[in-house]
């Protein structure tokens, strides 16, 4: 072989060597890509199926937005539902912050009841939590109406 020939064959044994190696690393960046493809069709079947507690037009258009937020790679569906209750709470405080995390935890003393009711599919769930509180009896005498003079 001369010189030059050398010098070929190991360029093209170089880039065969570099293609192999990318393509492990491109088709991982293909595989985000197509499971968003793949939700974003999903989602549309969904919609165009009625299988969704929205209208056909926004739930396509809400498809569509997810679709945008995969693509820009800041659509999280991974965290915690229950931390997200907790940071809402947060907001909150004194009593109001304690009823709070009681709606999402359940009743923190004796003195409370925490019911849900409702669904996703109806429109939301309703957590209510009552905290029965005593204290002294106000004892409200009415008041006498005034006699009008008679005629």
């Amino acid at each position: 072989m001369t010189p030059s020939t050398r010098t070929l064959a190991s360029l093209a044994a170089a880039a065969f060597v570099a293609a192999l190696a990318t393509s492990p690393a491109r088709a991982a960046d293909q595989a985000p890509a197509a499971a968003a493809k793949s939700t974003y069709a999903k989602d549309r079947a969904d919609c165009d199926a009625g299988r969704t507690a929205e209208d056909r037009a926004t739930c396509l258009k809400e498809a569509g937005a997810a679709q945008d937020e995969r693509k820009r790679n800041r659509l999280d569906n991974n965290g915690s539902m229950r931390q997200n209750a907790v940071d809402r709470c947060n907001a909150l405080s004194g009593k109001d912050k304690a009823d709070c995390v009681a709606r999402i935890d359940g009743p923190m003393s004796s003195d409370q009841q925490t019911t849900t009711s409702g669904s996703v599919a109806g429109g939301g769930i309703i957590r209510e939590t009552k905290t029965t509180t005593v204290g002294t009896p106000v004892v409200v005498v009415p008041a006498t109406p005034a006699v009008s003079a008679p005629r």
